[in-house]
């Protein structure tokens, strides 16, 4: 299986992680030093899965509703990227769109490093709305 059919695996497991909270079944997607680019990063598989459920907790299951959406992935060698967009609902409150760019690293089959950088309209709408509305969540 190469890296495009298990990211959407992945992606598909993610998923099911979201609708049912249980996220042991990404485990296998990454590698046991799996590092999670942002601030600050989250290092080591169990670190790496706490922060994509706390994003989780702390913003789209505070929406009334989530809607992703992907470009198709392109790979590079052990790198695949992604566009994605998701629109959000909230009572009270205007919809909200987001989109940027997923980077996967791969070694092996697994996730070794992972990355969302938002698109720069996106950062600001986001605050934006925040600003405005994050009282509401």
């Amino acid at each position: 299986m190469g890296i495009l059919d298990r990211f959407q695996a992945y992606a598909d497991a993610f998923e099911e992680s979201y609708e049912d909270d249980d996220w042991t079944r990404i485990e296998a997607y990454f590698t046991e030093d799996a590092v999670y680019e942002g601030d600050p990063d989250a290092e080591g598989r169990e670190a790496v899965i706490a922060k994509l459920k706390g994003g989780v907790d702390g913003f789209d299951r505070r929406m009334d509703s989530r809607t992703p959406s992907f470009d198709p992935p392109t790979v590079d060698g052990d790198t695949l990227t992604m566009q994605w967009q998701v629109a959000y609902t909230k009572a009270g409150a205007p919809d909200l769109v987001i989109s940027g760019l997923e980077t996967a690293v791969f070694r092996g089959d697994r996730i070794a490093r992972l990355r969302d950088d938002f698109d720069p309209e996106a950062h600001k709408r986001l605050g934006e709305w925040m600003g405005a509305h994050g009282s509401k969540l």
